[in-house]
């Protein structure tokens, strides 16, 4: 793990955790929608809670009061807009992973709710209006900066007017990794994945029910003899991430191999009302683990060896044994990072490495890490030709930024707006 982020999320649930009973009014109206003293004393508490350096609180107040309203300018607009569609299922969607990525941070549902002084019930009704508020106003805004574009000539004048104040590129380094986790199931993961993968095509090609796939293969006995069977239960009932891939399947259809605390499962969805599912599963259960550095160490090594003599491709490796889950599906794919930004011992390693090469497995505290390095590019001062693209990026950046804050300014003009 190179580096980690702040949760933003995280800090404004603190800030209103602490801030229990405020005395609230209406600072402005927006169409339908009110907009009140406290939602901005969140942004102001939020600023005080982070910032090193002192501010103007007034002027603060005055430019988050400024940008709430063209936020609720461009949700009164989006709902007006017959393509702009926000689901159900999309909102509980994002507050399941916002709130869950919170709790895995924390520890655990109980310690979260200790800690915030709220359940994870309420803050979900907390923040449901918010999120479903933000996708609107987050669509309607892609929506017309999408529009936009800059041709070759906009760059090039975009170039020569600000050549002299654009910062040199820093070195970057584009990279893949590989992960094996010291956690239990680091190593049976793959086995599991790859059971349920193959039963999965044995159903869908006929050659097995799923019903008789589950009194044959699944490790959930209490559902095994019933074909797989959950019955009905309703939003709440499951672990979440079962919970979350049914409900976004169509009746009828099987899941890819999904993680949970019991194991993994196939999930398919007999039936969907409302708040209701009807769905059975196929469990299968990790029965062994790396739970020590020389078992872990050994097992990256020999894939590091495979790699190098060209008996599997890194690629493959990765999609069949790493266990990072946001990575392995795109070959590992991490993208570009400045080399500056990372910890130290990543900056020598990488600074030295040439492109194509492995790194050696690095120790990390949840497991060994394995790096390709995909491209390298040193500090240099930045071209019209090497760097277009990234100059074209910052022409349609600032393009859109002053596009939209015109395209705000009219819609403005057709929403009624009153600050008390």
């Amino acid at each position: 793990m190179i580096f980690r982020k702040i949760d933003l999320f995280l800090i404004l649930i603190a800030v209103v955790s602490s801030s229990a009973e405020i005395a609230d009014r209406i600072l402005a109206v927006v169409g339908d929608e009110v907009i009140l003293k406290s939602e901005v004393d969140q942004y102001v508490d939020h600023q005080r809670y982070t910032s090193k350096a002192n501010f103007d609180e007034n002027e603060l107040r005055s430019k988050v009061l400024d940008e709430l309203i063209s936020n609720m300018v461009m949700y009164d607009i989006a709902l007006r807009d017959s393509t702009i569609k926000v689901s159900d299922e999309e909102v509980q969607r994002m507050l399941d992973n916002r709130i869950g990525a919170i709790i895995e941070q924390v520890g655990s549902e109980a310690k979260f709710e200790e800690m915030y002084n709220t359940t994870v019930s309420d803050l979900k009704k907390q923040y449901r209006s918010d999120i479903r508020k933000n996708l609107f106003i987050e669509r309607i805004k892609n929506k017309y900066v999408q529009k936009i574009s800059v041709s070759r000539n906009e760059v090039k004048e975009f170039f020569n007017i600000f050549k002299d104040s654009i910062p040199p590129a820093k070195a970057t380094v584009s990279l893949s990794q590989l992960v094996i986790n010291f956690s239990k199931d680091a190593l049976q993961k793959t086995k599991s994945v790859d059971i349920l993968k193959d039963i999965k095509s044995k159903i869908i090609s006929g050659e097995i029910s799923f019903e008789a796939a589950a009194e044959l293969y699944s490790q959930d006995e209490a559902t095994r003899k019933k074909g797989g069977s959950l019955g009905f239960t309703k939003r709440g009932d499951l672990v979440s991430e079962y919970e979350r891939t049914a409900f976004n399947l169509e009746p009828g259809e099987i899941s890819e191999p999904v993680k949970t605390s019991f194991g993994y499962h196939l999930v398919k969805l007999i039936e969907k009302t409302g708040e209701k599912i009807n769905t059975s599963h196929i469990l299968i259960t990790p029965s062994s683990s790396i739970d020590n550095d020389s078992t872990a160490m050994k097992f990256t090594y020999s894939l590091r060896d495979s790699v190098i003599n060209k008996k599997m491709a890194f690629e493959e490796a990765v999609k069949k044994y790493s266990s990072d889950e946001k990575t392995k599906y795109s070959d590992g794919n991490m993208g570009t990072v400045e080399i500056e930004q990372l910890d130290k011992k990543y900056i020598e390693i990488f600074s030295n490495a040439e492109v194509g090469s492995l790194t050696e497995p690095i120790k990390e505290k949840d497991g060994y890490y394995i790096y390709k390095i995909n491209d390298k590019k040193n500090a240099h001062k930045i071209d019209l030709d090497s760097d277009f693209s990234y100059l074209k990026n910052l022409t349609l950046e600032r393009k859109r930024k002053t596009e939209l804050k015109k395209w705000i300014e009219e819609l403005r003009k057709k929403v009624y707006i009153e600050i008390k």
